[in-house]
Order: structure tokens, then sequence, then C-alpha cells
């Protein structure tokens, strides 16, 4: 009989047991690895806001490509159209194309969490990407100062109009002027500009009246947002303030991160505060100039509503990671004297790199008496036009207002009284493409058209532009694409790293469930190998007939030494 040595046993069993240990190893490290996510762990370290990191660097001085495209509305009837005989017919001449260039300076990390900094914008033209010199280019244009002033004191009183029509007409002032583009723009000297500025200094700063440089008039504001670390202690002091006290702390944490937001959100006037969302723009939460008020003024709760309140919106330049389909973002630029609403409108890839498309809402420049978003619009209960948002309160009571670029998802009758418009959803919407994982803007073409609002029966001489609103000009900011440090990053971390990762995983989960299975299989051979013996007398043990004859029955007896051969006894034994 032969036997398996000791030996050979204790080190099958080693092996076995190594083998086991390998591959709980490996198993353990593609588990530590998808719990870990070294790819989240690099995203984390490389676009968190601190100073001194990659993003803060990016931040400070975005090393973006930002065009400004201007389309001026040329008018080509004005001597018809002043009788009186045809409807005003415009001509869109453009682009005259700017490159702008941001820096946020004096940043300052808070030690409640928030970021505060100076946004400092600055335009340059571009000749290459334009259609002519705006400073040669000539064209005619409706008298914004006269027109507007006239229209403002309309909305007074009707006294107020006859006696500022009075006023005026020793000026002989033109109400359509053959100036330059580059004077529409960044300013033309106007008597009337000239004699306010004297008279009111302190309101009226200005000598010139432009449109671009009214717009780009941001001056030195000082603008505080939101990090995580703000949001997480605003969201930890709200959950004491809102929920009861006797609530469990594990019911809490069970509540799934949705429906705790609703229920805060619920719970308050204020918009729900995300990471990066503006908390207080020149030390105020809200627009002054829309009636927002000190949330310690007596009457705060009704007049502090989502239309006039920035906290929670975003000045553009970066949003919170993983975006959702269902968000609504308010994004808010000083030029818009309000915040524009976008909202998700589809899917799809960007340089290979995974993207969502945003798009201002219908109701962006809608003004309704019954809707929160946007009643503080409207002005002693009169609202613009659906397609109109209002922005007198932020160009002196010069009735202004900014819509999409030919009154595009605006009311019909806005385009249809003057010749020339015709609105298109691919040349006049307004698209943010963002990557959702971190929430930077890939691509975007924001869109806006400035127009003057006119009201002004009592003045003969301007009684043909009554009662209409006429498109000055309109201006597309677009980011045409990141830069190739950008994409390649991004490429990386999300085109590249997932699938090594993921790979990684699968091979050490492969690896790992192979070194089991083979100590699995090392273990069970082994244990048949011990258990197995064959003794070649048993083929005669229970042999029917004795067939082997006896010199060969006593050499086989002397295998087994002193074993002597037995048979079983129910069988019948051949004596020889």
């Amino acid at each position: 009989m032969t036997t398996t040595p000791a030996f050979a046993i204790v080190s099958k069993k080693k092996r076995v047991v190594k083998l086991c240990c390998l591959g709980v190893l490996f198993l353990t490290l593609a588990y530590a690895v998808i719990v870990i996510d070294p790819t989240e762990v690099i995203v984390e370290d490389k676009l968190s806001m601190y100073e001194g990191s990659y993003l803060n660097r990016l931040w400070k001085k975005p090393p973006l490509e930002v065009f400004i495209s201007i389309y001026v509305f040329n008018v080509t009837n004005p001597v018809a159209f002043m009788r009186g005989e045809e409807r005003l017919r415009v001509q869109e001449i453009g682009p005259y194309v700017y490159q702008e260039f941001l820096e946020h300076r004096n940043s300052t990390f808070n030690q409640n969490g928030t970021l505060s900094f100076v946004p400092v914008r600055r335009q340059v033209f571009v000749p290459e990407r334009s259609v002519g010199d705006p400073k040669q280019d000539r064209i005619m244009i409706p008298n914004i100062a006269l027109l507007g002033v006239s229209s403002a004191a309309y909305r007074m009183s009707t006294f107020a109009a006859f006696a500022v029509a009075a006023a005026l007409k020793p000026l002989g002032m033109s109400p359509i002027l053959n100036i330059t583009t580059h004077d529409l723009l960044w300013g033309y000297d106007d008597p009337l500009v000239r004699i306010a500025s004297t008279l009111l200094p302190d309101i009226i700063h200005f000598q010139k009246l432009g449109v671009l440089d009214r717009m780009f008039d941001d001056g030195f504001d000082t603008v505080t947002i939101n990090l995580p670390q703000s949001v997480h202690n605003q969201r930890h002091d709200a959950e004491i303030d809102i929920l009861p006290e006797d609530i469990s702390d594990d019911l809490i944490v069970g509540l799934e991160e949705e429906y705790y937001h609703d229920l805060i959100s619920r719970s308050t006037t204020e918009e729900l505060i995300r990471d990066y969302s503006i908390d207080v723009w020149n030390g105020s939460p809200g627009l002054a100039h829309w009636g927002y008020v000190a949330k310690d003024h007596w009457d705060a709760n009704r007049r502090n509503t989502p239309c006039n309140t920035l906290q929670g919106s975003y000045d553009g330049s970066v949003f919170p990671r993983n975006i959702s389909k269902t968000e609504v973002f308010k994004v808010y630029r000083k030029a818009f004297c309000r915040t524009l609403p976008i909202a998700f409108e589809r899917e799809g890839e960007v340089d290979g790199i995974k993207a969502y498309w945003f798009s201002i809402k219908e109701n962006a420049f809608e003004s309704s008496m019954d809707d929160p978003y946007t009643s503080c619009y409207c002005k002693n209960n009169r609202c613009l036009p659906k397609g109109l948002g209002d922005l007198s309160p932020c160009w002196y009571n010069i009735p202004v207002a900014v819509s999409l670029p030919h009154f595009y998802k605006g009311d019909p009758s806005l385009s249809q009284a003057i010749d020339g418009l015709s609105p298109n959803k691919e040349k006049h919407d307004a698209v943010i493409i963002m990557q959702p994982q971190l929430g930077i803007p890939m691509k975007a073409n924001i869109r806006v058209q400035i127009s003057l609002l006119t009201n002004v029966s009592f003045n003969s001489e301007l009684r043909p532009f009554h009662n209409t609103v006429i498109p000055l000009i309109w201006a597309e900011m677009s980011l045409e694409k990141l830069t190739p440090e950008l994409i390649l990053l991004l490429n990386l971390l999300f085109g590249i790293a997932p699938y090594l990762q993921t790979g990684f995983v699968c091979v050490l989960a492969l690896l790992g469930a192979s070194l089991i299975a083979t100590a699995a299989l090392v273990l069970l051979c082994s244990s048949d190998a011990t258990t197995f013996e064959y003794d070649p007398r048993k083929s005669i043990r229970y042999s029917t007939v004795n067939i082997i004859p006896y010199p060969l029955r006593k050499e086989l007896e002397k295998y087994g030494e002193t074993e002597v051969i037995r048979r079983e006894p129910l069988l019948i034994e051949n004596v020889a």
C-alpha cells in the first residue's frame, strides 16, 4: 500500500494557504478601489476651491477665449417712418467682435466658508472677426437720450411729460441720429446727457451715453460666493432651525438628500443654497432696485421674493458639481439687471466628453403679478409684454428692455411691428453647455437684445415712435472652446481614468477569484490522494475461482510481509 508522505501534505497545505491569502488580498484591493474611487479623489483634489488649488488658479484668471459679438440695428427708412408713411424698418449689421478678459481680484477665503472677490472685465476689439471698423461705419439710430427721457417723463405723469417736452424743444435734438457704430456702443456726446451729468453728478456720473458702456459699467462690485464648507454649515443650521427638536439623529441621517433639500427649501422663502452660489453682492443678498429689503425690515417677508433675491444664483463662472437633469440655475450678471433661469435641454458630447445643454427658460423675460419669480419686475402693477424684461432701474429709469434677439420666444406682435426682424432658434436662443460632473461651462452662447420702449404721444415730433419697442443692438457672449490643457484634463478624468479604473478592478477581482478557486482545487485533489490506497492483492480476495498458482500466491504474501492473503468467507476457495 502507498501513502502520501507527511511532509508533502504539509507543503501542499502551505501552498493552499498562500493561494487563499493572495486571492483574498486581490479581492480586498478590488473592493478598496471601488470604495475609495481614486478617480474621484483626484477630481476632488484638482477641482476643489482653496488657496493655491488648480481650480483656484484657473478661476482667478480664466484662460478662456470669451468673445462678444455685437449686431446693431440700422434704420433704413428714417424719412418715410417719421412722416408716418411706413413702419420702422431695420437692417441687422454685424458682427463687431470684442474679446472679453475676466479677472477675479482681491479674492479672500472667509472664516465662514465663503469666498469674496471683485470681478474685473475688460473688452478688446478683434478686427479680424468683425465686418468692419466701428469707428468708421455709420448707422442711423433712434436718439436714445431724447426718446428715453421723454418716455420716462410720460411714465411719471402727463404734466411731467409736457414739461419735459417744453424743456427739450429748444435743444433742437433730432429723433434719429447718424453716428458711428462705436459711438452707439461706447458713447456719443449728447447735450441732454451733458446737462444731466452737470446737474446730477452723483446720479449721472457719465457724460456720454453708449449701450455697451452702460451694459459693462460693472464698477467694482464685491461678490461673495458659498464654498462647500459654507453650504454644509448653512444646511446644518437650517436643520436645527426647521426640523422638530424631538426628531432622532438616525431619522435625520436616513432622509434622502433630495427630500431633505426640498423640506428645507419649502420652509423658507430663500433659494436653496448650493456650492459656489452667490451669498451676497455688495453686502446684500438681494437686488434693492427690484424691491429687496434687509431681512430685519418689518415688511421683509412680503417684499423679499425669489424674484429679487440673489442668494442661490450664480455668476456664471463656476457651477456646483454633479449636476442633474432636473436642475434650474439662476444666472446673474449686472448687465442683465436680473437673474436669468436656465434649465436642462438635452444631453450630448463635446470633444468626446459628456455634456449637458442648458437653455434659457421660456419665462426668462416674462413678468406676472401672480408669479413670485417674476412679480417684482412689474412696476405699479403693470407688466411688460411676454419676452421683454425691464432694465430701467439699471439705466437711470430710461425705459430700456432686455430680450432674446429679434424678440425670439416673445410676444409675436413685437417682431411683427418692425420690418427686418426674423426670430430663429439656432441664431437667437441662449445655450450653456456644461460638464455635469465638474459643473464647468464647456461652451456657451448667451444672446440678449437691448431695446428702447417709447411712449411719446404728447410730443407731435416724436409721435411715430409712440408705443413702439425699438431694437437697438443684440449681443452674443460666446465661449467657443476650452483650452487644450483643460480638454486633456477632462479627457483623462472622464474619458480614460474611469475605464482604466474599471479594468483594474476587474483584473484584481478575476485574479483573486482565480487564486481562491485554484486553492480549493488543490485542496480537493490533495484530500483524494491521501485517502486512496492501491493493493494488488485485493484483486484476488474476491475471486470466485482460485486461478493463481500456489508459488505466485506465496510470492504475493511476501509482498505484504507478514500479512496472509485471506478470502472473504462467502467465497469458495479452490484448494490446489
